[in-house]
């Protein structure tokens, strides 16, 4: 608002602001700070924040330096901007403000007060229980302390909602005070927070919990127990029934010492009389519980039967209850004595007093070979060994459980009760009768066997002993109690999976389960027999053995053997040497090199699987220069455009070693390879065109850089690398599982063939189950677990749309694939497999741009479009860039753009040649050019370009190890700037389906290595997903 001033003044403010002399210096936190004719001068909405440096300001509170403000805010376009914008702050202000109040208004409410802290208050109980009732009413009372006058709580839910809400409650006729939780004792908070899980939220003028219009509480059944715990913890408790008061209740679970029934037996001359006297006592929730005095008792599940029989018995005899029984039935009236002494005392003879006996078997074999038992029943004082004597008991006897034992008896194959018969035992028959029957009789029972038939049988487990034999493992069987010379045939039953061996002289070696395990484990590692009850198998089952038979203790290992596994799961114990080498290592680098040397004092090989960035060639020349001698010899194996790149590493970190690429015409090749170099690098390429050549020469190491280009099993070099001879192989991938699990069994097959089984039963293997076998053979490290100083990497998905161009042609190739498809089977689609990947290539083609197979097509692109954008800004801060396309068209098409936009750049596709790749790469680091375009599966790997700070994803690939391998080009070791990652994704289209697909794959590059589940290639559910198809 405009102040009042004399319209003299105020035109000497228009003035001053049309000759220029007014200018805003800032605009900050609600105030406009200007200089206004030399004079400083502070607006702002409040006017008693308005301020001018000059003397007429100071006397009047106006002056032409505020008219020339006022001026030029209501008149001037930059100034309306301003009025503008100190109004829109000044009402966010007012906003905050109100939040805040309300803010705190909200504070107040959840806080407590400091009052609220005082105990001020507790509760008491009254229960009582009416004649006719199954549950005990409770009144709550409530006092303020210190005055221990009681109030009674009219409306239980009402005071609880009064607590919980921390309202003012009515406490007899003079009080009205505001209640907290907090304000009670803890035995009352304890049974109010208690009670608050039992009432309804809602008001309800009757429930299970609260009866009489809410003034009296009634426990539920579920928790009758808890909550008398909690009403007897108050400071009041009484309870009263019948006239009587009590102060306290014992709970306790119903038995016979509660006293509240007593059974009689009454023998007469023609039949028996069971008289069951039930004492008084009164009957809670239904019979759930009894209630005797001032004791509660809780009748347990398997009660509830036997005292329904005695409820629903009608004859009755005095204060008894009768049931007649027939005299033959007196085991029977002496069993069910058994079940009546759980809930009553018993009166009876002593002939119906049920005493339990242990049956003793007693088996020898007689002359003719039969075998004889002789069974005994030991009862506490006395021993039956006939029938008669068992008749004769002054007692009654367990009829179900003689019942068992005779059954048991003619089960195993015996005739007769208390001396049995069993035919003599055949050859085959030994092994059941000691390994099942007999098991059985001892569950029961004693088993006493003669000492004949103990001899027949040898339970003692083998011995096995785990040791080094040259270049295998030597298990060895120890059978105690069998000849040396039947040692052979015993362990040979055992390989077959049979449960038994039977020696010359008759005797039977049954083998324990534990016995079988270790058989069954040995057979699965493919275990050859050897003689003299040895077995032999690959060195390379060393680590499983280990931990599968840790803790057997049947199992013993040989000193060597412990080295072996010990060393295997302790790399980072091996005692390295001084390296002749230019480099300091890092310390996961140096284990590295540890573990590299640790596999290859054994003679085994491995896969150093490390992030791509974390220095795998470093660490391999640092294990070569340990463990080269004079005459070694190395072959390393690379993809083409990284051959160069390891010449030139060795001479950086290695200069000492001989090393030579072999690269060219066959004739230059040849002569290279004639130079005898210590090292030689090669491509795979070249390797499979000269592999006669090299299978002339020998090798120490083969070094398979890269190596999940054997990931195909039936590939030319896959097989050519399975049968060239070398002592020992070492692979390096980032990624040596992309899509399947096979992968990684295609690569083992070339580094340490016989580890894994062969393809088929390999297929059956878990993910958990080969991360177990391959474990100590495979090292692999993420960068953010070893290189807290990488730089960080941000990562921003750029989405754009298909221009209308774009998007006719893209709905046209889409529909016409989803009508191919729409109606296939499974099976068909799997027969289309190829021709449908190519449709979606097609598809994303189209994302890119239609250019990319439609040479007449000028529209535009959106794609395009948002690339030329995203250059543009990084041009202006200076970026230097990666641009990664599957497409070598779109590369081209994007060099234009470039040239376009004044940036230079390199372009490296998979025609580049090797030589030049390794100096464009050079170059590029050092300074030159600001882009460098690569075809993402030419130079997704090994290449080093730390000298770009942002790496540009121009079209998704399936596999997010392919993109890790993209971003890993610029975020890796030497990388000293913040790396920005872009995906430019078109919205709408297969990109995004491309995206979701990408994030289910997203740990398989680890997914064997830390034993998670694994998947598939594209199945045909993600193709429909993809297509669009349901």
């Amino acid at each position: 608002m405009s102040r009042l001033m004399p319209g003299r003044v105020r035109q000497e403010g228009i003035e001053l602001y049309e000759s220029g002399q007014l200018s805003v210096k800032e605009l900050e936190n609600q105030t406009l700070y200007l200089t206004v004719a030399d004079e400083d001068f502070v607006y702002s909405l409040k006017d008693e924040a308005i301020s001018c440096s000059c003397e007429t300001f100071a006397k009047k509170h106006y002056c032409e330096h505020l008219a020339a403000v006022e001026y030029f805010l209501k008149n001037d376009v930059q100034g309306k901007e301003f009025a503008e914008e100190l109004k829109e702050e000044s009402q966010r202000h007012l906003a905050r403000q109100q939040r805040a109040y309300f803010g705190g208004i909200f504070l107040d409410r959840i806080l407590p007060k400091s009052e609220d802290l005082e105990v001020k208050y507790q509760l008491s109980v009254e229960g009582q229980l009416l004649l006719f009732d199954q549950n005990i009413d409770w009144t709550l009372k409530i006092s303020r302390l210190p005055d221990q006058r009681s109030y009674i709580i009219r409306d239980i839910g009402a005071f609880l909602k009064t607590v919980k809400r921390r309202s003012s409650y009515q406490i007899g006729k003079n009080y009205y005070e505001r209640l907290t939780l907090s304000s009670f004792d803890e035995a009352s908070q304890d049974l109010i927070t208690f009670l608050w899980s039992l009432v309804p939220e809602k008001s309800v003028l009757e429930s299970e919990v609260l009866v009489h219009f809410g003034r009296h509480l009634r426990l539920p059944l579920a928790y009758v127990e808890e909550g008398l715990d909690m009403l007897q913890s108050l400071s009041e408790f009484s309870f009263s029934y019948d006239g009587r008061d009590y102060q306290e209740i014992f709970l306790s679970p119903f038995d016979a010492s509660a006293g509240l029934y007593h059974v009689k037996v009454q023998v007469e001359q023609d039949w028996m009389m069971l008289m069951i006297e039930e004492k008084d006592k009164r009957v809670l929730f239904h019979g759930a519980y009894f209630l005797k005095e001032n004791h509660l008792y809780r009748v347990l599940p398997q009660q509830e039967g036997l005292l329904k029989a005695i409820q629903d018995i009608s004859s009755t005899e005095g204060i008894y209850k009768t049931v007649q029984v027939d005299l033959e039935d007196r085991d029977k009236l002496a069993l069910s004595l058994l079940e009546f002494q759980e809930i009553a005392t018993i009166e009876a003879p002593k002939n119906f007093i049920i005493q339990d006996f242990k049956p003793i078997f007693s088996i020898s074999r007689a002359a003719s070979g039969n075998l004889e038992m002789k069974l005994v029943l030991q009862f506490p004082k006395n021993k039956v060994h006939s029938k008669e004597e068992l008749d004769n008991l002054p007692f009654a006897t367990h009829p179900y459980h003689l019942e068992q034992v005779l059954i048991a008896i003619q089960k195993a194959g015996f005739h007769g009760q208390f001396d049995a018969v069993h035919a003599p035992l055949e050859q085959d028959q030994m092994y059941a009768f000691f390994a099942q029957t007999l098991p059985n009789l001892r569950r029961l029972g004693r088993v006493e066997l003669s000492d004949e038939l103990e001899n027949l049988v040898v339970e003692s487990r083998p011995w096995v002993k785990l040791g080094l034999s040259g270049s295998l493992l030597d298990v060895a069987f120890d059978f105690t109690g069998i000849a040396q010379n039947e040692v052979d045939a015993a362990l040979h039953a055992l390989l077959s999976e049979e449960h038994y061996f039977t020696t010359q002289t008759g005797q039977v070696l049954i083998f324990d389960e534990e016995t079988k395990k270790i058989s069954q484990t040995l057979a699965n590692l493919r275990a050859q027999y050897d003689g003299q009850g040895h077995l032999k198998l690959n060195r390379l089952a060393a680590y499983q053995l280990s931990q599968v038979f840790e803790t057997n203790e049947g199992v013993t290992f040989s000193q060597s053997f412990q080295e072996l596994a010990h060393d295997l799961t302790h790399p980072e114990e091996f005692k390295l040497p001084q390296l002749p080498i230019k480099a300091e290592l890092r310390d996961y680098q140096e284990l590295g090199v540890k573990w590299f040397s640790t596999l290859d004092k054994y003679g085994f090989g491995g896969i150093l699987a490390d992030d791509m960035g974390l220095g795998k060639t470093l660490q391999t020349i640092a294990f070569l220069t340990e463990v080269l001698e004079q005459d070694s010899r190395v072959l390393i194996l690379a993809p083409s455009s990284l051959i160069y790149n390891w010449k030139e590493e060795f001479q950086k970190f290695a200069p000492h070693l001989d090393v030579s690429v072999i690269y060219g015409h066959k004739a230059e090749r040849e002569d290279q390879l004639a130079q005898g170099s210590q090292i030689v690098v090669t491509s795979y390429a070249s390797f499979r065109q000269d592999s006669d050549l090299y299978r002339k020469e020998s090798y120490n190491y083969l070094i398979l850089d890269e190596a999940q280009v054997m990931k195909n099993a039936q590939t030319k070099i896959a097989q050519l690398l399975r049968e060239f001879e070398v002592d020992n192989c070492f692979a390096l991938s980032g990624t040596p599982i992309e899509n399947h699990l096979r992968e990684i069994w295609s690569i083992f097959q070339i580094v340490m063939p016989g580890l894994l089984p062969q393809k088929t039963e390999f297929g059956k293997l878990s993910a958990q189950e080969v991360s177990r076998i391959i474990r100590p053979f495979v090292l692999r490290r993420k960068k953010e677990d070893v290189l807290d100083e990488l730089p960080d990497l941000i990562e921003i998905n750029v989405l754009n749309e298909l221009s209308d161009e774009q998007k006719a042609i893209y709905l046209a190739q889409l529909k016409q694939m989803q009508e191919n498809i729409a109606h296939s089977s499974d099976a068909q689609i799997n027969r289309q497999k190829i021709e449908i990947l190519s449709g979606i290539t097609r598809l994303r083609q189209i994302c890119d741009t239609p250019k990319l197979f439609m040479g007449d097509y000028h529209g535009t692109s959106g794609k395009m479009d948002s690339l030329k954008e995203l250059l543009a800004r990084l041009k202006e801060g200076n970026h230097r860039v990666l641009i990664f396309s599957q497409f070598r068209q779109m590369l081209d098409l994007i060099e234009e753009e470039l040239e376009e936009l004044d940036l230079t750049s390199y372009k490296l596709t998979g025609s580049t040649p090797a030589h030049q790749r390794q100096q464009m790469t050079r170059a590029f680091n050092t300074g030159r050019r600001d882009a460098f375009l690569i075809s993402l599966k030419a130079g997704g790997v090994g290449l080093n370009l730390t000298g770009a700070d942002t790496v540009i994803l121009v079209d998704l690939w399936w596999n997010p190890a392919t993109e890790a391998q993209a971003i890993s080009r610029a975020h890796r070791m030497g990388q000293t700037e913040t790396v920005e990652f872009y995906r430019l994704i078109t919205r709408g289209t297969i990109e995004e389906k491309i995206q979701e697909l990408q994030e289910s794959k997203k740990n398989l590059v680890t997914t064997v290595l830390d034993g998670n589940e694994s998947r598939a290639s594209m199945t045909v559910e993600e193709i429909r997903e993809i297509l669009g198809i349901s």
